[in-house]
Formats: C-alpha cells, structure tokens, sequence
C-alpha cells in the first residue's frame, strides 16, 4: 500500500525507515504503527485520537461526594444520593459498586420489653447447664409451634412463566377479601418432624387441649412407647410449647402435668420458657419459613391442595437437615448469652 510522505508516495516500509532515520531518538516505528495511523486518516479525515466510545469515566470529585453522601447517611438510597450529589443514578450505582458497597436489607426482629432480657438469659443459662450434664437432652425435646398458612400466600413469581409471542394477559385469582387458611401444629424432636396436624377453626385452649388428648399424645405414644403406661410416652420426652394463650388455658397445663409430670417447657412448665423468643424456636427459625418458601413457590389451587403441599414438603425433610437445625439450637443458646439476652439474629 502506498502512503504519500514528503513530496512523493511511498510503500509502508519505505515511510517506517525515513521516520526512524529522521527521528533517531525515539522509539522505531514499525509496519503495523503506520498501518493503524493510515485507517484512521482514510476513516476519520485526521490522525488525532477519535473519542472513545462507551460511558464517561465518573469525575473524582463527584465520586468522592458520593462516598461522603453514603457515609454520612447509610440509609440513602440511590436515586437520593444522586439527586443531593447532582449526578445520575446510574453513576452513584457504578461508584458504590467499584467501592463494595451493597445494599443490605433490614432484617425483622422481635420487640422485647424491659424484663425479657433477664428472663432470656436465665433460660438459656439453665438450659446450657442441663446439655452440659445430658448432652442427649435436646434430643428429648419435642419442640412444638403452631402457623397459619394462608391459601393466598406469597407466590414466587419469579417461578411463573408463560412464553409467548405476544402477552397473553395471563393472570392467577387471589382470595384477597375472605382469605381461606389452615392453621398447622408441628413439631422437631430427635432427628424428625412430626405433624402436620391440621387444627379447624380459630385455636383456643378447649381445641387445643382436645388436640393433644385425641391426636398429639397417642402419636407420640406409639412413636417413644412407654413400658409402664402405654397411653402415654417415654419418661425421658420433654414437650416445649411457648407462652400463646391456648397454651396457657388451666385445663392444658394440667393435663401437661399428669402427662410430662416436671417434664415440660413452657409458661408456668417445669422450665419457664421466655416470652417474645422466637428466636430460639426450631420452628420459628427454621420449620415455618422452610415450609412457606416451598409451599408458595406457585399458588396452590385449594385447600387440600395446599395441605398437601404441607404434608409433603414435611416429609421431605431430611434426618441430616434436623440434626443441624438442634444443633442451631444449641448454639443460639451460647450467642444469646453472650448478648445478655439482647435480639441476635441480625448478627448471626
């Protein structure tokens, strides 16, 4: 290719050797410096840098009042911080990201009053002491909670597809004004899950005491049989409930009594279990949220069909899965000490 230098045209190689020998200081040229020069004045009319392509690099005096902005208010939210600093959203997004910020979100935790700090501590103090004497001792827990599934409970949309060429205005009924719902007991002890048992209409104590007299005690006989009397389990089985008020009912703790006679955790139980502590709760921190994650992964068209769901996302549970959960269970006790009976599970 011909290249015109000087007052003549002259191949690429011919340039590189008169550039060289005239700029003897500087470093040679070689072919492939001289071809690139030659595209560009063919393209562009000029050999001067084309401006680059792609987004403008942020100016440091902006990413710094970003950095300052988040620093000083960490609950800012992007398009605020890019409103107070005169920049796009799109920049903050890009400063924060090359930085590491990440926008973490809040995590809900229980309300405590004055007096469930001390009350916390104490139980979790009583209870390490008795693991430390019986370290098979929580495997004796049957560890009980009721939850309410609702027939119109999150959908993971995210899960919901409907490929098409054009939108075909898909959409799923929700019972938003007469909710149908099921209330589910269940319970975490050793290395299974027992239930769902499926409570009707609103729990009170007389539907909950019925409930363990007909169905949770007989099961739990026939599972931890008892030699001496077998309508009722194994001396060695604890029962947990928290403080709610059907648990509470005269007629519940004295049937507790003559069944886990000193050997129940709960609101006036042989441990006095402490209230506003969901925390430490197998079911709370782990059944229920586990439970509703699948069940809801897309909408269930009816009760028995949601019951189903329950029943079988209950069974899937494995052994391995509940040991780790117990485990858990132990180990909040230690961080819940360690925080003087303070929430912990935003710092878990």
């Amino acid at each position: 290719m011909m290249i015109g230098y000087g007052d003549r045209t002259r191949t690429q190689e011919e340039v590189c050797r008169l550039f060289n020998e005239a700029h003897p200081d500087r470093p040679p040229v070689v072919r492939s410096t001289v071809s690139k020069i030659e595209r560009k004045f063919r393209v562009a009319g000029h050999v001067r840098d084309l401006p680059k392509v792609g987004r403008p690099s942020v100016g440091a005096d902006v990413e710094l009042n970003v950095l300052l902005q988040v620093q000083e208010d960490p609950h800012t939210n992007s398009r605020e911080c890019g409103r107070d600093v005169g920049t796009s959203h799109n920049t903050v997004l890009r400063v924060l990201k090359r930085h590491r910020f990440h926008p973490y979100k809040v995590h809900l935790v229980q309300e405590l009053s004055d007096d469930d700090y001390d009350r916390r501590q104490q139980f979790c103090e009583q209870m390490m002491e008795i693991c430390n004497v019986n370290p098979a001792f929580v495997n004796n827990i049957l560890f009980t909670d009721e939850s309410t599934f609702c027939l119109n409970g999150t959908v993971n949309r995210q899960n919901c597809r409907y490929w098409a060429a054009e939108n075909p205005r898909w959409m799923l009924e929700a019972h938003s004004q007469r909710p149908q719902k099921v209330n589910v007991w269940g319970g975490i002890i050793g290395n299974r899950v027992l239930g769902p048992f499926f409570i009707e209409g609103t729990l009170d104590g007389n539907r909950y005491l019925d409930f363990l007299q007909t169905e949770l005690i007989p099961a739990l006989a026939v599972l931890y049989p008892n030699e001496e009397d077998p309508d009722v389990p194994d001396p060695n089985v604890w029962l947990q409930q928290d403080g709610a008020p059907p648990h509470y009912a005269a007629a519940v703790r004295a049937y507790l009594n003559q069944v886990f006679p000193n050997r129940w955790i709960g609101r006036r139980g042989a441990i006095e279990w402490p209230p506003r502590s969901p925390d430490l709760t197998p079911l709370d921190y782990f059944l229920w949220g586990y439970l509703k994650s699948k069940v809801y992964e897309n909408r269930p068209r009816d009760v028995e069909q949601l019951k189903g769901r329950i029943r079988e996302e209950m069974r899937r549970i494995t052994p391995e899965t509940i040991q780790n959960v117990l485990q858990e269970f132990q180990f909040r006790l230690g961080y819940c000490q360690e925080v003087n009976g303070q929430q912990f599970e935003h710092l878990l």
